[in-house]
């Protein structure tokens, strides 16, 4: 399950700026999903001081709902195994700091299977620095003061030890540095030295207008409190009624923010999030055994969600909670263990001639689109796999505009057709440098290429196609699909079909990776205006191809996985992104949609807001349960 990511603020449910809050959190997940390689679960919780949760009139038992004490509880209930609380007061005293520490180790003792990480707040980040400059630009804004004839005053609380009020100062200057004012000031309004109060005295006897910046990132206690104590100041001196202070950080206020939220914040915000993921990453990463100091062997088996058992022990009937409905997650280092594993589904599948007789054919739709490393079936995981499949393995793809060196100057969508040649020799020599040729003479597949298959007339008549899919009571969203099917394969009807897809992103899986088997060369224009077009495509040929074979889906990490990353060393058409080697991982099922869930959950995504998950759910369906059911964490953390 992925991690949960809470931000903790001073700030309670019934606050006018909780919803502002709320909003700057929820906004923090497009931008993290393509860093950390999954879509995060952001929640925002308060952390008020206990008094002032008491004099909650309004509602408090919403304010109690999100409470931190309430929100942790709750995500470690869930099954969260890594939990992240990044703290946003910018003025974190030691009493909040005492108090997160308490409420984590409380929780902690209660779910100690869960990882609860926090890290401090650094007041004087460049981002803040930046975002707390912008708000006195925005008094200043229209005035006719110059510069010299403006003086900065930092109010903090002065709570707690003194490297908190050396920040402040350190703050100031920055501040003082980067606005360019006459003076600057500290005051705090919970420290002796020097008090708020003293300080506003002081600046009243110098020739100077005074802005005032809280540090603070809400109108919480901390700001109400300044805005107070600077009200009951200027009825005393009147000089002081020109003043200004600034808004705090977090509100938004136009035209400088978008969308009602700081940039700079949430930037900082996202920073943090990605480096305390990191971190935890990297102290995973530490733990993990050397390749070569490990010597115990791997062992290839079912991880399912209460259990796990080696594949060679695997008994009848088979335990529930080693499966996810029909599906199934298994680690598999070896040729034997992904052998143990089809011969199960062989088992299940029901297949003619006795529910134990193997498949003479089986029939494989490759994963090969490029040279990007590990985005294709590469020949390490398809020497596995056709190792460990008895009878005649069928290898099908069909051309693509894409799995060549450069070269070519015609319109692909027009005249692919008429540089045939060219194209079949660029298959032959993609084939050759990948090392996938000598594979599959190795173990005497055979290689159907549908591009071809259709080029060559030697598809079955559309009007056979048809009367297989009304004997079967399926409709087509997309009727011209069935012309498309190579002839041969009506003679091996009720054989398995697996659509042999790769972990490289969370709806690219088994279902996806059928779209190869429509001959055009180039594809754009079934891609469609959006994702629902896609995914109704792809199920259209799940449906067809249902018809004629036994389908099943597996997504493997045999060799190596893809995770995303824009700053990653691999680049492809898609964006750069890193590789993870050997993370020896496969999800498979005789149903292609539960396949894919379960990789696109281990690749850390949901389903549920997934509009190809959501199209799949439509057309193919699957149990709402393998979307709830627990995933292994180190397997998750495994590949993302």
């Amino acid at each position: 399950m992925p991690p949960s990511f809470i931000l903790v603020t001073e700030l309670t449910a019934y606050h006018p700026d909780w919803p502002t809050a709320l909003a700057q959190a929820e906004a923090l997940t497009e931008p993290l999903a393509p860093q950390l390689g999954f879509a995060p679960r952001i929640r925002l919780a308060s952390l008020p001081p206990t008094s002032h949760l008491l004099r909650t009139p309004d509602n408090p038992a919403a304010a109690l709902r999100f409470d931190l004490t309430t929100v942790l509880a709750h995500e470690a209930a869930a099954g969260r195994g890594d939990i992240f609380l990044i703290p946003t007061m910018l003025d974190f005293g030691l009493v909040q700091k005492a108090q997160l520490a308490e409420i984590t180790a409380s929780v902690r003792q209660q779910f100690p299977q869960t990882t609860i990480a926090y890290d401090d707040v650094d007041p004087c980040h460049p981002l803040l620095v930046e975002a707390w400059a912008q708000r006195v630009y925005q008094q200043l804004a229209g005035s006719p003061l110059k510069p010299e004839q403006v003086g900065l005053l930092l109010a903090a609380s002065g709570d707690g030890a003194g490297a908190g009020r050396s920040q402040s100062y350190r703050l100031m200057r920055l501040l003082w540095e980067q606005v360019g004012c006459a003076r600057g000031e500290v005051g705090f309004y919970r420290h002796a030295r020097p008090s708020l109060r003293e300080q506003l005295e002081r600046c009243a006897r110098e020739q100077l207008t005074w802005v005032i910046v809280p540090q603070a990132a809400w109108r919480d206690a901390h700001d109400d409190e300044i805005r107070t104590s600077c009200d009951e100041f200027s009825h005393t001196a009147p000089a002081a009624r020109t003043w200004r202070i600034t808004e705090p950080i977090g509100r938004g206020v136009p035209p400088l923010e978008r969308g009602g939220t700081t940039p700079g914040l949430s930037t900082w915000l996202a920073e943090r999030m990605l480096r305390l993921w990191q971190e935890r990453r990297d102290k995973f990463a530490a733990k993990e055994p050397s390749a070569k100091r490990d010597r115990s062997p791997q062992i290839s088996r079912l991880r399912g969600p209460q259990a796990s058992c080696p594949l060679t022990d695997l008994t009848e009937p088979l335990d529930d909670n080693l499966c996810y409905g029909s599906g199934y997650i298994a680690e598999v280092y070896d040729q034997e263990g992904l052998a143990r594993l089809f011969g199960r589904l062989w088992k299940q599948s029901g297949a003619p001639g006795g529910a134990s007789s193997p498949p003479t054919h089986v029939f494989i739709k490759v994963t090969w689109h490029g040279y990007a490393p590990g985005t294709y079936t590469d020949p390490v995981a398809l020497d596995m796999l056709l190792g460990a499949l008895p009878g005649q393995a069928v290898l099908l793809e069909g051309h693509t505009s894409s799995r060549n060196l450069g070269g070519a100057t015609w319109d692909w969508a027009t005249h692919s057709r008429q540089h045939r040649a060219w194209i079949a020799e660029q298959e032959a020599d993609y084939l050759r440098r990948t090392g996938l040729a000598e594979v599959i003479r190795k173990h005497k597949a055979q290689y159907l290429n549908v591009t071809e298959a259709f080029w060559d007339g030697r598809c079955a008549p559309r009007e056979s196609i048809e009367a297989i899919l009304r004997e079967a009571g399926v409709q087509l969203h997309h009727p011209s699909l069935a012309a498309y099917v190579p002839e041969v394969l009506l003679a091996h009807r009720s054989a398995p079909f697996l659509s042999f897809a790769r972990f490289k992103g969370p709806t690219r899986l088994s279902v996806a990776n059928l779209f190869g088997l429509i001959p055009d060369v180039l594809r754009t224009a079934w891609h469609g205006p959006n994702m629902t077009h896609f995914a109704r495509v792809c199920c259209d040929l799940a449906k067809l191809y249902g018809c004629l074979f036994r389908m099943y889906g597996m997504v493997e990490g045999l060799n190596a996985a893809v995770r995303w990353n824009r700053r990653g060393l691999y680049r492809s058409r898609w964006g750069n992104y890193d590789l993870i080697p050997h993370p020896g991982l496969v999800t498979f099922s005789r149903d292609l949609a539960v396949a894919d869930v379960l990789a696109s959950r281990l690749q850390g995504r949901q389903v549920h807001d997934s509009t190809f998950f959501q199209v799949l759910r439509q057309e193919l369906g699957f149990p709402e349960q393998i979307a709830r059911l627990p995933i292994p964490e180190d397997l998750v953390l495994r590949l993302t």
